[in-house]
């Protein structure tokens, strides 16, 4: 618990009161745009670190590694602050279209983020593959993916509201509602994730016993 409370506390520190801090003391120096984007380089370096320390070199890991370069990138390539909240918008929405395409495709990250765990866990990959592919438990992760979608489609909806009302002054309120936002969803993730463990278990004491009464 307490090692848990002091992730929270560094998530907080870094991703929200940190950037606020610096983004109004280098505004008057360096600008609107400067000052959102050097704020996030404690940020990306505390998540490389976390990335490593937890040695997650996997779907969880890549997915992590791969969407923080791309939002980089388009903060990088920006060039304003109204730009760098606006492209990080169409950003979002784009990531959206891509987890549309895998919902399709049957390939929900959020399988693929369980089967990680698990294996971090010292459980078998394959064999835990088997059973979250099972029809039975699979619905889950795809009903757990599109919830994610949506979170997405309304953060990004809500940034781009904050930022036609507000212009770049939406930057204090949209970093402090995402973060409060992020945590929100990550209850309901976990939430989600317990109730698909449930399931998965429910499953394996099921089979356990059809193999009792064949035996």
């Amino acid at each position: 618990m307490k090692k848990q409370n002091n992730v929270i506390l560094y998530d907080i520190v870094l991703y929200v009161i940190f950037p606020l801090v610096l983004y109004r003391l280098l505004k008057p120096i360096v600008g609107d745009y400067w000052a959102m984007i050097i704020p996030t380089v404690p940020g990306i370096l505390y998540t490389i670190f976390r990335f490593w320390y937890t040695k997650q070199f996997n779907v969880t890991g890549l997915f992590i590694i791969s969407t923080m370069t791309v939002s980089t990138a388009v903060d990088l390539l920006s060039g304003s602050g109204y730009n760098l909240i606006l492209y990080n918008v169409y950003y979002h929405y784009a990531l959206v279209v891509v987890f549309i395409l895998l919902i399709m495709l049957k390939k929900p990250l959020t399988l693929y983020f369980s089967l990680d765990i698990v294996a971090l866990q010292g459980h078998d990959r394959g064999k835990s593959k088997k059973m979250f592919f099972h029809k039975d438990i699979f619905k889950y992760f795809q009903y757990l993916f599109i919830f994610w979608a949506l979170k997405d489609v309304l953060f990004a909806s809500i940034q781009w509201w904050l930022l036609v009302q507000y212009g770049t002054k939406a930057y204090y309120s949209r970093t402090i509602l995402f973060t409060i936002g992020g945590y929100v969803f990550g209850v309901f993730m976990v939430a989600g994730y317990l109730f698909i463990a449930q399931k998965v278990n429910k499953l394996i004491e099921s089979d356990i016993e059809t193999q009792e009464k064949i035996n």
